[in-house]
């Protein structure tokens, strides 16, 4: 039997025998408010990936999941029944009236009186997903709960980058306005008795600033490595196109890059401009794909020779490299796309424009191994397996931490 077939079922079994141990030793609890700042089906972007994904996996280890989740430009989901006791769903307030507010703008259109209520409704530990959703965290009526928030990012940080890659005057000043205001409503956090964070680098900011943050990585759809050896036939670039700093990033590549290198590239994501469409259409050797489907994607990636990675600023966890990962070949990256990781070592690092045409003009004439594939296999079942990381977001249900007056 194969090392990783063993590997894999050996941790399920542990996973569910530590949990299913605890049943007998300690006061469990077995039920779980999540509020989430979307609804969490289909998961196809960024923290609603992470979302659904930790939903499903609290789910198989037997946590009564009421979900309390916000519609915004999606509809309500039969899927997420399947995983759920319950599902409460809210309007998201968006007017123009909620910009005059100390609060940010993504909190304070999130400000459901009925939310709160259904919160009180149980007793219950509440896991806010998302600095977004943690309006009510330091309300009276919640204290002496068990509260958790998942941290996507440091999020004033986010929104400051934003506003330095944004050319339109108007969301420019938008972007730094809510950056001022989550810093001052950071301070919240100070209610919650943990911040799971996506990286290292985020839990060492939130352990500093409010001592207590964990480190539990982004939950996703693989189970196992499924990359293939062999040649590629491609060097793909991947993410939402419609989202200024990932096109500043295709903009370097196919000015920069893809002229120098003699091999085909796939530009793959949604929603791609028609500047960015024009400025690829006088280059032979790349082609742009606009929002494929989820079965084209998944081809994409694994016939892809190389991901080419880079990142502008270092910001949580991109799940884009996790997919690569998980379901391609070689991995090229900046530093920037994996600081805080622990993902290094199955990475190839290039840090300018230069090194990266150096780096794939020898990438494209190797060949990616089975050797490759099971140290991938070993460092990522370490630091991102799903069930593992399912069984830390338990763990944090039952660990008592007194709240800070």
């Amino acid at each position: 039997m194969p090392k990783s077939f063993n590997q894999e079922y050996f941790f399920a079994f542990f996973c569910r025998t530590l949990y299913i141990r605890s049943l007998f030793f300690t006061t469990l609890n077995t039920s779980l408010n999540i509020i989430t700042l979307n609804i969490p089906y289909p998961p196809d972007y960024g923290g609603i990936i992470d979302s659904y994904y930790r939903l499903k996996g609290l789910a198989e280890l037997g946590i009564k999941i009421h979900l309390h989740t916000f519609k915004y430009n999606r509809q309500e989901s039969k899927d997420l029944e399947k995983y759920c006791e319950k599902i409460f769903y809210y309007d998201r307030d968006i007017s123009v009236f909620k910009q005059f507010s100390i609060k940010p703008f993504i909190v304070k259109s999130r400000a459901s009186k009925e939310l709160l209520h259904n919160l009180l409704q149980n007793d219950y530990p509440i896991l806010f997903d998302g600095l977004h959703v943690s309006h009510f965290i330091d309300h009276p009526s919640l204290k002496g709960r068990i509260k958790i928030v998942r941290a996507h990012n440091i999020e004033h940080e986010y929104y400051m980058n934003l506003a330095k890659s944004e050319s339109n005057l108007l969301k420019k000043v938008y972007f730094v306005l809510e950056s001022f205001r989550l810093r001052r409503f950071e301070k919240a956090l100070s209610c919650a008795q943990a911040i799971a964070t996506v990286s290292t680098i985020d839990q060492t900011y939130f352990m500093q600033q409010y001592g207590n943050a964990v480190f539990i990585p982004s939950s996703h759809k693989y189970s196992e490595v499924i990359s293939k050896e062999g040649m590629g036939q491609f060097i793909l670039y991947h993410g939402d196109l419609s989202v200024n700093e990932n096109e500043r990033i295709v903009n370097s590549i196919i000015r920069h890059i893809a002229p120098c290198v003699n091999f085909p590239f796939v530009i793959a994501g949604k929603n791609p401009s028609d500047k960015l469409l024009a400025a690829v259409a006088h280059l032979s050797n790349v082609q742009v794909i606009a929002n494929p489907s989820e079965e084209r994607m998944k081809d994409c990636i694994q016939d892809a020779h190389i991901h080419l990675l880079p990142a502008i600023r270092p910001c949580g966890l991109k799940l884009k490299l996790l997919y690569g990962l998980y379901a391609g070949r070689f991995c090229l990256v900046n530093k920037e796309m994996i600081i805080g990781t622990n993902l290094e070592s199955a990475c190839e690092l290039a840090n300018s424009n230069e090194m990266f045409i150096e780096k794939l003009n020898v990438l494209i004439q190797e060949r990616f191994t089975q050797t490759m594939i099971d140290r991938r296999k070993d460092l990522l079942n370490l630091y991102y397996n799903p069930q593992k990381n399912a069984l830390l977001f338990t763990e944090l249900l039952n660990k008592k931490i007194p709240e800070k007056p």
